[in-house]
């Protein structure tokens, strides 16, 4: 990943807030049930955990490994919500 240097760390972290939020609302929208969002939402979670750790053990980061070390936080912060807020959300019924 090449980072742009007329752009921020800002103008990055938005745009993935952004495109997370889209994909999160697109799978909400396939009549999935509350326990397939939940299960989904946490193992992304887990995934991005297991990349963060590896990228902390490191003695050493890159400017880009910096800025995925911020995104990663974001990413897994956000499935988290999701997890956490799934019961505020009204249950979708099926198509038939």
């Amino acid at each position: 990943m090449l980072i742009d240097p007329d752009r921020t760390m800002n103008d990055y972290l938005t745009f993935f807030t952004i495109f997370i939020t889209i994909c999160v609302n697109c799978q909400m929208e396939n009549t999935e049930s509350k326990e397939e969002i939940f299960n989904r939402a946490k193992s992304r979670h887990t995934l991005l955990d297991r990349r963060l750790q590896m990228l902390l053990k490191k003695p050493y980061l890159t400017a880009e490994e910096e800025l995925e070390i911020r995104v990663l936080k974001k990413k897994k912060l956000y499935f988290k919500d999701t997890m956490d807020n799934l019961d505020k959300l009204p249950e979708v019924k099926e198509k038939e």
